[in-house]
């Protein structure tokens, strides 16, 4: 049985962490294009596994739902099979059982259910509240000695959604086991059981970096094989960039630009260095207008001389020894930053916080 293996879409994501506005309804159109990209995987494989958290909460837009179940009706006989997760549990308000389903669409309900595909049963459950303190593992059980796929949202080793223990899954006798719910591809084998979370297919902010994309295998009775297929339309980046000696703005956008590799990617830079500027990242951010998005942290430092200034007799000097004082072990970043404010402040300059 051949299969696409995809989780956390989280369709109709806000985005808030991008303003809202254009680029956060670009994104949430891009969402809607990388499923219909899953789909198109899907038609050369026996089936497409969904492992919860298709929708991001309760409120679904028409748009969507219409590019979910044309996508679907495009599959023609291919079957999807869509475990619902903790953003879409399947209570009774789930669109899961609103929405008009192609007859192709199975998803499993509350208790393990199973279907023949290609020589193979594929199993799945479906969480039915946000949280899912008990493992739905407990309650499955292979239903033939045929090679065995089970569908869920869970946590290899966590607590509320769904806890997956590993001894439990070593003597599941299951050969694949399609997971949702950790945001970034990985492979795992526990027993003769191997083990994947795809990730998300399109990162939603900066905890969620790089190539995002679905896992596209085989099961056969000699095993699994898998392969990452990235599919994201952008990729979320964070550079830290080092402008250690630079005076000027537009010396440090220059230094930048000549970090950024895409400028269809989205960016978190991090200045890092000694520098007697204090930088301004909003300045440096309207530089990059031909960027999707850009946002500036400043973690420079300036180039102080603790020991020369503790020894003065003024208001400064009394600033640094009191300060220097109250430093502990493993906050000095944090008490040279207040250090920097109050210099700062004291010698009559505009405090950047950012």
């Amino acid at each position: 049985m051949k299969f696409v293996h995809c989780a956390d879409l989280h369709l109709d994501t806000a985005f808030s962490g991008l303003g809202g506005g254009k680029s956060a309804a670009i994104r949430q159109a891009e969402l809607r294009r990388t499923f219909l990209s899953i789909i198109e995987l899907a038609k050369e494989a026996d089936a497409l596994f969904i492992a919860g958290d298709l929708f991001d909460q309760n409120s679904v837009e028409a748009e969507t739902i219409e590019t979910l179940c044309s996508g679907f009706a495009s599959l023609g006989d291919i079957p999807v099979f869509i475990a619902a997760g903790n953003h879409d549990p399947l209570s009774e308000q789930s669109y899961y059982k609103l929405m008009s389903l192609p007859p192709n669409v199975h998803v499993f309900g509350t208790e393990p259910g199973c279907f023949s595909v290609a020589d193979c049963d594929v199993c799945g459950i479906s969480f039915s509240h946000s949280a899912q303190s008990e493992s739905l593992l407990s309650s499955f059980n292979c239903p033939s000695d045929r090679p065995a796929v089970l569908v869920m949202h869970g946590d290899l080793g966590g607590a509320d959604y769904n806890p997956i223990d590993r001894a439990m899954v070593a003597g599941s006798g299951l050969s694949y086991l399609a997971l949702g719910h950790i945001h970034s591809y990985s492979e795992t084998k526990i027993g003769n059981t191997v083990c994947v979370y795809p990730g998300c297919p399109e990162g939603r902010g900066f905890d969620e970096l790089d190539d995002k994309g679905v896992v596209c295998g085989e099961v056969t009775e000699d095993g699994v094989t898998t392969r990452f297929v990235p599919l994201c339309k952008r990729r979320y980046r964070e550079l830290a960039v080092d402008i250690s000696g630079l005076f000027t703005h537009d010396e440090i956008i220059r230094t930048v630009r000549g970090k950024i590799s895409a400028l269809e990617d989205l960016y978190k830079i991090i200045l890092v260095g000694e520098t007697e500027l204090v930088p301004d990242g909003n300045v440096i951010a309207d530089a990059f207008g031909d960027c999707f998005f850009l946002k500036v942290y400043d973690r420079t430092k300036r180039p102080l001389n603790l020991e020369e200034l503790a020894k003065e007799s003024g208001v400064r000097g009394q600033f640094v020894r009191k300060m220097l004082e109250k430093e502990e072990a493993g906050s000095e970043a944090l008490y040279r930053r207040a250090l920097e404010f109050g210099l700062s402040a004291l010698s009559g300059e505009k405090v950047k916080t950012q």
